[in-house]
């Protein structure tokens, strides 16, 4: 489920065991299982591996694409 942003602005999740998958626009930015709390301003989804998976189909997210380096 998307974690709505608090009036500040900031959407905060401290679950035990669940996927957390935060976005902003179609880029990936965070996604693993973790009993780590978390905060943040983009869109912070959490749930099952499953339905984070399903979630990212869902908005057609991407990986961010690494640049190449050039000497």
């Amino acid at each position: 489920m998307i974690i709505p942003p608090n009036e500040n602005g900031w959407s905060y999740d401290n679950s035990i065991g669940n996927w957390k998958l935060v976005y902003e626009d179609k880029t990936i930015m965070f996604y693993e299982q973790t009993d780590e709390s978390i905060g943040t301003q983009s869109t912070l989804f959490v749930g099952t591996e499953q339905e984070c998976e399903e979630q990212i189909v869902k908005e057609g997210l991407t990986w961010p694409v690494e640049s190449e380096i050039t000497a």
